[in-house]
């Protein structure tokens, strides 16, 4: 692969990351809006928001894991018969991003 090939790939993948990043900022902004507004129907929030999120937190985003984990503060307020689910899921994505490092 020749130098300008290569400028070309890690340009094109900062600006996927870039990109990422952004989409990742907005679904966060809906999740705190809906949990804001004391949403309480998981379902609504992990399809919409949530599971986005933690897409996310498979590949190592920190601002995803912060926010993932507000998530689950919440849950364990107005879900807690759904908060370990949760966090089992979590902790998976988590060992799944450990594991490939």
């Amino acid at each position: 692969m020749g130098t300008d090939n290569l400028k070309g790939f890690v340009e094109s993948f900062g600006q996927l990351y870039s990109m990422q990043n952004e989409d990742n900022d907005i679904k966060a902004a809906e999740l705190y809006r809906a949990m804001f507004r004391h949403e309480k129907d998981i379902n609504k929030l992990d399809f919409n928001y949530a599971d986005h999120i933690l897409g996310y937190v498979s590949v190592g985003f920190e601002k995803a894991i912060e926010d993932y984990r507000n998530y689950l503060q919440y849950l364990k307020t107005v879900a807690p018969t759904e908060y370990p689910g949760h966090l089992k899921m979590f902790k998976e994505e988590m060992n799944r991003t450990e594991e490939e490092d």
